[in-house]
């Protein structure tokens, strides 16, 4: 998972929206170099309606950042962000804190949380090109992982290798995925892979995996907007996608439209702007605000997707208002 994926294109800066007293400048987001309509049809005797699925909230916890045990409260999964494969198959866990997984073991118990790692990032690829270029490593990595799942009593394992530059390392990558899951699949954890829409590569070849974390953001001037989470989401089930395994990503910060283009965190933009629920822009950032996530889970819940994913948990407010909002649709505490 990453917070700045390459920027392809960027347009002249729009209008910012509203104009707030002013500011002290805000403090961008910790990259982590250093640091993603129903329709109705009418017949005279209509069955009852289809039971709506239970909808995933899985959320991001890089290691860089601290775990608030009132998260577990409105999510379904927490993936701890990240590890790297080594070239010889072994793990490099190192970045990872023993204390958090205690906690995280705790919430599990507690609220039934379903807990798993993460492999890679931006800048995390480790040595994903070589290992998974070795049917022995491949092997040797697979054996160390099931055992690291085992131990730390978590639920499964996320990929996220940003990102295969050849064919070969395509094809790696997948014979990798569809290893892994053959093994541990009988074990009953799962296996997921963070993934943007556009790609050298064809997108259906991924559906070997349980769940595709919808990397829908970073893709342009204004980074994440509903249309742009629509057009993510068709491309995927154009490609041959089964809905239920996908997962539409949201992003809790704003990135800036015009040079440096840094990021900023949701609670960092409220503190300076106060931005009404209808906006999206402020002080010359442009990010998801209320309404707007509200509109992409909508369209997720009406497309039957298979739940939805945050980068990251800690970007929300204090009083986690992004996340109270994807979950309560989501578990249908609210409806569209």
């Amino acid at each position: 998972m990453r917070h700045s994926l390459p920027i392809l294109t960027f347009f002249l800066l729009t209008a910012c929206v509203g104009k707030a007293a002013p500011q002290p400048p805000l403090t961008a987001v910790v990259p982590f170099t250093a640091a993603p309509t129903p329709q109705v049809t009418e017949t005279l005797y209509a069955p009852p309606p289809e039971p709506l699925p239970d909808f995933p909230v899985i959320g991001y916890l890089p290691d860089y950042r601290s775990l608030n045990r009132a998260w577990a409260a409105h999510l379904t999964d927490i993936i701890y962000f990240s590890a790297e494969p080594r070239a010889d198959g072994t793990l490099d866990t190192s970045r990872l804190s023993e204390e958090t997984w205690q906690t995280l073991a705790e919430l599990k118990q507690a609220y039934g949380l379903r807990v798993h790692i993460s492999f890679g990032g931006w800048e995390r690829d480790g040595a994903f090109a070589q290992m998974s270029a070795s049917l022995q490593a491949r092997q040797v990595f697979i054996t160390h992982l099931l055992e690291f799942l085992q131990t730390h009593d978590l639920d499964g394992v996320d990929f996220d290798w940003e990102f295969p530059k050849t064919e070969a390392e395509f094809n790696n990558y997948i014979s990798l995925l569809t290893e892994t899951k053959a093994v541990l699949t009988p074990y009953g954890f799962w296996v997921s892979v963070a993934l943007p829409a556009e790609s050298n590569f064809p997108l259906g070849e991924f559906a070997v995996v349980d769940r595709i974390h919808l990397m829908s953001y970073d893709r342009g001037e204004q980074h994440s907007t509903y249309v742009q989470a629509v057009t993510d989401v068709q491309a995927f089930l154009e490609a041959g996608i089964p809905p239920e395994k996908l997962i539409l990503g949201l992003p809790f910060y704003g990135r800036e439209m015009s040079p440096p283009y840094d990021t900023f965190s949701y609670a960092q933009i409220v503190q300076a702007y106060a931005p009404a629920p209808n906006v999206d822009e402020a002080g010359g950032i442009y990010f998801n605000g209320l309404n707007t996530i509200r509109q992409k889970v909508c369209y997720g819940i009406g497309e039957r997707l298979g739940g939805f994913m945050v980068w990251e948990i800690a970007l929300d407010t204090e009083d986690a208002s992004l996340l109270n909002q994807i979950y309560n649709l989501a578990k249908g505490k609210e409806s569209c």
